[in-house]
């Protein structure tokens, strides 16, 4: 039933804001898009798409984001994961990369204090994210984060070089990186060579269809705590969805 959903303004009420779509050519070309990235996806029972459009990160609203991830992975999902705040997804995404770390460790090398740290690691534990071995915590298993790819596409009319900036941005929380334009003729080759030096892909749109230019570089989910954000969002809309009969 939610195999493919789109994610605008409608979720505010659990935390996940957007910025108000601005009518136009551009916002015609991010609906093609949008269609074209829909068509082209074949779900299965271990993958979905979600697709947020305009989110809020940070100070920063990327045009679409596309979203893959693990359906099965939420069907436990604790409403505790709920009252995780942004300090529990830095924490949580430490953890994951130290594999194993104590409280002074993560007081340390995050440089929070004795008491977020201690709160944290309690709302982290609660929320059936972390466990705790012979004194050093850890990420619980595998399935604590059910989102495989993250795409994050940066849209613009006529113009490869303003949105570079804000693709380059996306990098910090998404796998893959894109930047989408109506241009597609006499693209100087060292603009193409300049997104593939930074990784950034480049799709062009012709009529009714668009063109990979130039594939990105590719990163391991989660890229960084903003990352966890789109994991968490998922899992509270779906709650939602649900009527709230998760664990």
């Amino acid at each position: 039933m939610y195999d493919i959903m789109e994610i605008y303004d409608e979720y505010k009420n659990i935390g996940i804001k957007t910025r108000k779509i601005t009518q136009g050519l551009e916002f015609d070309m991010v609906k093609d898009f949008i269609q074209f990235k829909k068509n082209k996806f074949k779900p299965s029972s271990t993958n979905n798409l979600m697709i947020f459009v305009e989110p809020q990160i940070n100070n920063s609203y990327p045009d679409i984001v596309f979203v893959q991830y693990n359906p099965n992975s939420f069907d436990t999902w604790s409403k505790s994961r709920l009252k995780l705040t942004k300090i529990d997804y830095k924490i949580c995404y430490h953890i994951y990369v130290s594999k194993r770390i104590d409280a002074t460790q993560i007081v340390l090398q995050l440089g929070v204090t004795w008491k977020e740290a201690f709160l944290s690691i309690e709302r982290l534990y609660d929320a059936g994210l972390i466990i705790r071995k012979r004194n050093k915590w850890s990420i619980i298993d595998n399935t604590v984060f059910s989102v495989k790819r993250i795409e994050a596409v940066e849209a613009k009319i006529n113009n490869l070089d303003s949105v570079f900036k804000q693709a380059l941005v996306n990098k910090t929380f998404a796998s893959e990186s894109y930047v989408l334009s109506n241009i597609n003729k006499n693209i100087d080759q060292k603009k193409l060579d300049k997104y593939g030096e930074f990784g950034i892909g480049l799709y062009s749109q012709i009529e009714n269809n668009f063109n990979l230019l130039k594939k990105p570089s590719k990163s391991d989910f989660p890229v960084s705590f903003n990352s966890i954000y789109f994991n968490e969002w998922i899992g509270k809309i779906l709650l939602t969805k649900s009527g709230g009969h998760n664990c």
